[in-house]
């Protein structure tokens, strides 16, 4: 049994229960701190829908607040949950163009990670 992630219908994702779970948890207490709509919507316990426009700006300030802080700390903290956002939101029609080696190096972690690519 696992989590569900669609957009327009379409399964983006479907990792395991607690992945998923853990995932939409940290997802939403990310897109509260930076004051942003995750663009989640819950179709039931296991499923939810994503809407990309709002995920992506979600998911584009995470990276920003990633690759502009000095904060170790908030780094660790959101890395965990930007990692797995830049596949899905690529998996989505929409893409983070890196724009130094540290970037790419970051999105090329991500992508090996979920096997996308």
């Amino acid at each position: 049994m696992g989590y569900v992630f669609v957009i327009d219908d379409e399964t983006i994702w479907s990792p395991s229960l607690r992945v998923g779970d853990l995932y939409v948890r940290m997802l939403q207490d990310v897109g509260s701190v930076l004051a942003v709509p995750t663009g989640l919507s819950a179709a039931a316990s296991d499923l939810w829908n994503i809407d990309i426009d709002a995920f992506e700006t979600l998911v584009k300030l995470m990276y920003e607040t990633y690759f502009g802080t000095g904060h170790q700390v908030f780094k660790v903290l959101i890395e965990g949950v930007l990692a797995p956002s830049v596949v899905i939101l690529e998996r989505g029609g929409k893409k983070i163009s890196p724009a130094t080696d540290q970037e790419r190096e970051f999105l090329d972690g991500a992508f090996a990670l979920s096997m996308a690519r």
